[in-house]
């Protein structure tokens, strides 16, 4: 009886670290911008947690939001499609393409850069909300 009980606790705990880390790997949901890496100026007034991401898996939509009207990372106001790609790709319709690492509820993305293009690094990075 003891094997039966042990089988199935190992069993059960196995499924629910599976499910958490399936949960905090996954980009539904919405993210906060709290950091920006790059070759670019900004207005040392622009508050980077106003600009949000709103990942809807279930439509495969982005909801992008910047409140200064034309300044924007990815892509102006507005609801996107978007597609991952088995080797950690965002792409974003109308958008740059973006690598992407989830990882604590850090979502890090890196556009993937034109080699041709000496200055255009950027690295955004999110927190979960």
């Amino acid at each position: 009886m003891k094997k039966h009980f042990l089988t199935i606790f190992i069993f059960i705990s196995f499924i629910s670290c599976n499910k958490e880390e399936m949960k905090d790997n996954q980009i539904n949901g919405n993210w906060q911008l709290t950091n920006v890496y790059c070759f670019c100026g900004f207005d040392p007034e622009i508050n980077f947690n106003d600009y949000t991401l709103s990942f809807a898996e279930s439509s495969n939509m982005v909801t992008l939001y910047n409140p200064t009207e034309g300044y924007f990372y990815i892509a102006e106001t507005g609801s996107y499609s978007y597609t991952l790609i088995d080797n950690k790709i965002l792409k974003i319709a109308g958008a740059p393409v973006f690598k992407y690492t989830i990882e604590n509820d850090i979502l890090t993305l890196v556009l993937v850069d034109n080699p041709q293009i000496a200055d255009d690094e950027l690295t955004l990075v999110y927190k979960r909300t």
